[in-house]
C-alpha cells in the first residue's frame, strides 16, 4: 500500500502500510455474469495467480481475474458489490511467499510482439479501463472490437472528472513515466492515427518532447489543456469538443468522434505494469477522504481488500459516518456498509457526516427547473424523469434520444430541490432504450 501523508514542507510522500490477512476477490470486475474457476476451496494460490476468467460467447478477451495475495482459499461465496450486482468471489487467508510485491521486476520488451499478442496479454494480465468509472470494461476488447468509423485517436485523461475523487490526477503527477510508456504500448496494439493527453490547465504541463519522440516513434502526440475549475470538464464529449477545436479541419485530431478510444491516467499504469513488468492487476490507487476520519490520503491496496479494513488504515472513525460514498460525490455511489472489498473499478471512497449531506429525501418533482440550467447538453431532466416515473403517458421519441446527449456529469442530482435520482435515471432510458407501453 502506498498513503500519502503531509511533511511539514506541504508536499507528500509515499509509505508501505499492512496488509490484511483475507481478501475477498470478485470475480465479476466487468458486467458477465458467469466464469470458469481455476482454483478450489482448500488450494494454495500465488499473488498474481488466475483465479477465474469471465465467460463471454461474444468475447473471449474479457480480463482475467487474480490474486491479491498467496495464501489459502478458504472459501467460495456469492457477494453483493457496491453497485448492487452479485458476484462470485473468492476468500483467500493471506500466507506464504509474494512473487511481486517487496521484488524489483524485470523490463520486457514488448516491442518484439505482434499488436494481437499485447492485447492478448492484456487480457490475461487482467487490465481493464476504468475511463467510463461505472462501465468497467476489459481494455483487451475494446482494442480487438474497435469500431469501424474509429479514427483511431487516444486520448488519455490526466485527471479526475469528478472533483472529490482525486486518484487519476495524483497518478499523473506522480507517475507520469508509467503513464507515457503505457499509452506508447497502448498505441501500438491500437496502431493509433494519434495521441491526446487531456491535462489540468492549473497544473503544470506534462510535455517533453525529446521523450516523446523516443518512446512513441511517428504516432503524433498531443497535449491538451483543460479548464478543470469549471465543472464538468472531464467527460466523453467535452473533452471531444476540446480536442476537434483545437486543430485545423485537415489535422487526423480534429476527426475525433465517440467511437475512438478514451482511458485514464489508472488504466495506463496497470497497462504498464502488465506488459513491461508483467505483473497483473492486483491493487488499486483509492483515494480515502471524509471528515468521519482521522487521516486521509491516496492508498495503493490490493484487489479484494474490505472498505472496514481502510477504515482502520487511515485510524479509523472520528464519528460515524452518515453517509459513505464510492468513486465521487457527484458520479458515485452511496453505499450503506464498509464491509464491500475493493474491485478495479473504485478509485475513492469518503466518509462523510450528516453535515456533508442534510437532507437527502426525495420528494415529487417541484418543478423548479434548477437541472435544466445547469445541464451542459441543454437537456430536461425532470421530463425525461417523468417519462419513466409516469408511465401512463405517451412518450415524446425525440425527447427519449435526446438522452444520449447525457455525459453523466450527475449536476442535475447536485440541484434538484427534491433530490430526485435524475441521474441515474435517464442512464436507464439511454442504456435500456426505455420504451413506454403507451408510446406510438
Amino acid at each position: 500500500m502506498i498513503k500519502i501523508r503531509k511533511t511539514k514542507k506541504i508536499d507528500y510522500t509515499a509509505i508501505d502500510s499492512f496488509l490484511p490477512r483475507i481478501v475477498t476477490i470478485p470475480l465479476k470486475q466487468e458486467s458477465f455474469d458467469d466464469c470458469d474457476f481455476t482454483v478450489s476451496i482448500g488450494s494454495y494460490v500465488k499473488e498474481g495467480q488466475c483465479l477465474s476468467k469471465p465467460i463471454d460467447s461474444n468475447n473471449s478477451l474479457v480480463s482475467a481475474v487474480h490474486s491479491s495475495v498467496p495464501g489459502v482459499v478458504e472459501g467460495i461465496e456469492k457477494i453483493t458489490l457496491f453497485d448492487g450486482r452479485e458476484s462470485k468471489a473468492v476468500k483467500i487467508k493471506m500466507q506464504g511467499a509474494f512473487s511481486y510485491r517487496g521484488k524489483e521486476p524485470a523490463d520486457f520488451n514488448w516491442k518484439i510482439k505482434m499488436p494481437s499478442e499485447i492485447i492478448k496479454m492484456i487480457s490475461d494480465y487482467g487490465v481493464i479501463n476504468t475511463f467510463f468509472i461505472n462501465k468497467p470494461s476489459s481494455l483487451a476488447a475494446q482494442l480487438n472490437h474497435r469500431n469501424k468509423d474509429s479514427s483511431k485517436i487516444i486520448v488519455v485523461r490526466l485527471f479526475d472528472e469528478d472533483p472529490y475523487r482525486c486518484t487519476d490526477s495524483f497518478v499523473s503527477e506522480n507517475l507520469f513515466d508509467k503513464i507515457r510508456q503505457g499509452a506508447a504500448i497502448l498505441a501500438y496494439a491500437y496502431q493509433a492515427s494519434g495521441i491526446v493527453f487531456a491535462y489540468n490547465k492549473n497544473k503544470p504541463s506534462p510535455e517533453v518532447k525529446e521523450e516523446d519522440e523516443q518512446i512513441f516513434g511517428q504516432t503524433p502526440v498531443k497535449y491538451i489543456p483543460v479548464n478543470c475549475e469549471k465543472y464538468p470538464a472531464g467527460f466523453q464529449r467535452i473533452l471531444m469538443e476540446y480536442i476537434s477545436k483545437s486543430f485545423p479541419e485537415d489535422e487526423v485530431f480534429s476527426k475525433i468522434n465517440i467511437y475512438d478510444l478514451m482511458t485514464d491516467s489508472v488504466t495506463l499504469v496497470h497497462l504498464y505494469n502488465a506488459i513491461v513488468q508483467q505483473i497483473p492487476v492486483i491493487s488499486q490507487y483509492v483515494y480515502i477522504y471524509g471528515d468521519c476520519l482521522k487521516i486521509s490520503g491516496i492508498l495503493r491496496v490490493p484487489i479484494g481488500i474490505s472498505l472496514e479494513f481502510l477504515v482502520d488504515e487511515c485510524g479509523g472513525f472520528l464519528k460515524q459516518p452518515t453517509k459513505i460514498i464510492i468513486n465521487g460525490q457527484l458520479t458515485g455511489w452511496k453505499v450503506n456498509s464498509s464491509e464491500y472489498p475493493v474491485t478495479k473499478n473504485i478509485k475513492s471512497i469518503g466518509f462523510l457526516s450528516k453535515a456533508s449531506f442534510p437532507n437527502l429525501t426525495a420528494n415529487e418533482c417541484i418543478r423548479c427547473g434548477k437541472c435544466r440550467m445547469v445541464c451542459p447538453a441543454g437537456l430536461c431532466p425532470d421530463v425525461l424523469f417523468n417519462q419513466v416515473i409516469t408511465q401512463n403517458e405517451v412518450q415524446d421519441s425525440l425527447l427519449v434520444k435526446s438522452s444520449a446527449l447525457c455525459s453523466s456529469c450527475s449536476l442535475c442530482n447536485s440541484v434538484c430541490s427534491s433530490r430526485l435520482p435524475l441521474s441515474q435515471i435517464i442512464a436507464l432510458i439511454r442504456e435500456h432504450s426505455y420504451e413506454n407501453p403507451n408510446s406510438k
